[in-house]
């Protein structure tokens, strides 16, 4: 019976979609969260932080798996459900933070990590935190605009077929660079 009920269980959460926007969109968000991990890990790698800013410490231990979640969520679900452990946590976000698997959620939790970088980010020495403040609230606002329709699939896909011309590169997966005929 339990074992019945646990097949049940899995197979809801395989059926539940997580909602995705273009290649593109997912690749800078997945290289967003990657530059925010580096810099929870940079301002973690100083132990003596740990010992004189212990909060500081636990909160950039914090951003650091909010980075990794970013991560998981953009990435291709093949590569995810190779790794056992990100599965079973993915699967766990799925049921008990399911706003993740929705475009709108996923755009608001990045504004959420980009106020965290600024909060850090007190004066100019500290610039690549802005940056990565900046990567994230710009993901997180077109995830928002993707999420309410503001942002077409026509104009998102006007734009990686310019930016296909630009680098010569297929940046969307369709087998071709820039826009079809």
């Amino acid at each position: 019976m339990a074992s019945s009920t646990m097949a049940m269980l899995k197979q809801d959460m395989k059926d539940f979609d997580i909602e995705q926007g273009p290649v593109f969109l997912r690749m800078i968000a997945f290289l967003s969260g990657a530059g925010s991990l580096g810099c929870a890990v940079y301002k973690m790698v100083h132990l003596n932080k740990a010992m004189s800013h212990p909060v500081m410490y636990i909160l950039w231990g914090y951003i650091g798996v909010f980075a990794l979640t970013t991560m998981l969520f953009e990435a291709k679900t093949t590569w995810i459900e190779k790794i056992p452990g990100l599965n079973k946590y993915q699967d766990m976000l799925i049921k008990h933070a399911n706003f993740m698997t929705l475009m709108g959620g996923r755009g608001v939790f990045y504004l959420f990590q980009a106020t965290l970088w600024m909060a850090h980010a007190d004066s100019l020495s500290e610039i690549i935190y802005m940056v990565c403040a900046g990567a994230l609230a710009f993901v997180g606002a077109l995830h928002l605009a993707a999420h309410w329709g503001i942002m077409p699939n026509t104009i998102a896909q006007k734009a990686i077929a310019t930016a296909e011309k630009v680098t010569g590169k297929d940046l969307n997966g369709d087998g071709t660079v820039g826009s079809k005929a």
